[in-house]
């Protein structure tokens, strides 16, 4: 291939004012192994020094016209593919995966050495967890500044023709995955996306699956809803991938795993002029679900508050039950230690262990995309005192002990018995949050409560990106949690690196 023809990013007429000496810069590298912006450390720049070309260059491979003329054949018939550089996945949607993407391994040190520098940005939603940078184009660091440049002018053109699509624009950033950071399923369909994109950085040790942070692909149900990974791409140092946003791109990052390595990646999309059509299919939470249509009303149970909740939390001699109802007055929210009784907690506990035996008893809450955990089949089947435990929730007795506690009269509610393990989560989700409702929140966990990473209760305003959580509740035993509220309520994703096998979560929800 003729050399001014390569798909290269700016020439050196486009980085200074003399157009006949190639910029030559001298640089360190480093691996990044190991690098945590949580902690602010990087690791000691030991490399030796190299002088690298500061534009970068496609490999020369993919830009042939014979080769460009094969990708564009196989992708727009739908084909799947794969040579010793590219592979193109069809099933559960169409994916490009490139091998040796820049030609030059020394340019990918020189991106690697302008991240030890960068401002990284925490973003923390309910739906992912990682560092992020400004948008490329607003960075002033030559070697991403570069790589930017390439994917505006080249990497977009050659997409473009690929596809068949019109692309016209690009958002891009820098991301960093540490030890438990993840993005959960989603399907990037916003505004004018038409093609997302990500390319790996990673470290010469190489990646496994044992460090998690795969970009896993899901496959829909008859509904078009997703329904779970069937691919997995891990990360491989100099590979671009990229796949169309469609209403089948359901994808995540997993959890990355691993204290020793770091995710390395600059990602985005390319964009269009018109909008594309998104049509996601509608998901209608059945009818029992806590974001269901159904409201019980309180029933009058064959039961005693004594039997289940601790006496000091009953007796009103001291002026206990006058507290708690000031303390929620003034701050819409009180927890409550050692709530229940630790002989009804522990039949409740054995009940679940039954329960686990049989493990005919859970059914799954929702699709991926807003949540992942078990819900308990409510029936007469139960163990008689875990029926009785839920019983106690809906009972005129219960209703009337908050009437005591919050000054407010409750006239129906709802609930949900969960279980949660490593993985799971509770999305926002299209909810009616305005109305002003009690939740009532209790944990039990299985195992070591102080092996529970995440799994916390969050309230936040809708309106705005979550960085600090308006109430937070720990996943701590024997806690009666109690919030009013009229803002949003979501439980952050359960880490796997927790050393908590399982916990369950009670959600009851009071409406006036």
């Amino acid at each position: 291939m003729d050399e001014e023809k390569r798909p290269c990013g700016p020439g050196p007429s486009d980085l200074q004012e003399d157009p006949e000496e190639p910029i030559i810069i001298s640089t360190t590298t480093s691996d990044l192994k190991g690098y945590h912006p949580r902690t602010g450390i990087k690791e000691e720049i030991t490399s030796q020094v190299k002088k690298v070309k500061l534009y970068p260059c496609m490999n020369p491979n993919l830009s042939s016209e014979e080769n460009k003329a094969k990708l564009k054949e196989v992708w727009q018939k739908g084909n799947s593919f794969r040579s010793d550089e590219v592979e193109i996945i069809v099933d559960p949607f169409r994916v490009c995966v490139i091998d040796n993407f820049l030609e030059s391994p020394d340019y990918i040190d020189g991106i690697r050495s302008d991240f030890n520098v960068l401002d990284w940005n925490k973003r923390k939603m309910d739906l992912y967890e990682f560092f992020q940078s400004k948008d490329l184009k607003t960075l002033d660091l030559d070697y991403i500044k570069g790589f930017y440049e390439l994917l505006k002018k080249s990497v977009m053109t050659w997409v473009a023709e690929i596809t068949g699509y019109p692309l016209e624009e690009i958002s891009a950033t820098c991301s960093c995955y540490t030890n438990t950071d993840y993005l959960l399923v989603h399907d990037d369909q916003r505004e004018d996306r038409m093609v997302a994109f990500v390319y790996y950085m990673t470290s010469s040790n190489g990646w496994d699956s044992s460090k998690g942070g795969s970009l896993d692909l899901l496959s829909k149900d008859e509904k078009g809803l997703p329904e779970k990974v069937v691919r997995s791409i891990l990360p491989k140092n100099n590979q671009l991938v990229f796949f169309p946003v469609t209403n089948d791109s359901y994808h995540q990052v997993a959890e990355v795993t691993t204290l020793e390595d770091t995710r390395l990646t600059i990602n985005g999309w390319f964009h269009v002029r018109t909008p594309p059509v998104f049509q996601s299919p509608h998901f209608e939470y059945p009818v029992s679900s806590l974001f269901g249509k159904r409201e019980l009303k309180p029933v009058e149970k064959d039961l005693l508050l004594e039997s289940w909740i601790e006496e000091s939390y009953l007796n009103n001699e001291d002026g206990t039950l006058e507290d708690i109802q000031k303390h929620i007055e003034e701050n819409s929210e009180i927890s409550l230690r050692e709530f229940f009784r630790k002989e009804a907690l522990d039949e409740i506990e054995q009940c679940l262990e039954i329960i686990e035996e049989n493990g005919e008893k859970w059914k799954r809450a929702a699709p991926p995309n807003r949540s992942l955990y078990d819900v308990l089949v409510t029936d007469d089947s139960l163990p008689h005192s875990l029926k009785r435990f839920l019983d106690l929730f809906q009972s005129q007795q219960f209703f009337d002990y908050l009437k005591i506690i919050t000054d407010v009269k409750f006239s129906s509610m709802k609930f949900e018995f969960q279980r949660w393990f490593p993985g799971s989560y509770c999305l926002l989700s299209d909810y009616n949050w305005s109305k002003e409702e009690l939740d009532v929140i209790f944990y039990i966990p299985s195992g070591e409560v102080e092996g529970i990473v995440g799994g916390r209760t969050q309230y936040v305003s809708i309106d705005e990106e979550i960085q600090e959580a308006l109430i937070t509740i720990e996943p701590l035993k024997n806690r009666m949690n109690l919030v009013y509220r009229d803002t949003a309520r979501f439980t952050s994703y359960f880490s796997k690196q927790s050393r908590c096998e399982k916990f369950y979560l009670l959600i009851c929800t009071f409406s006036e």
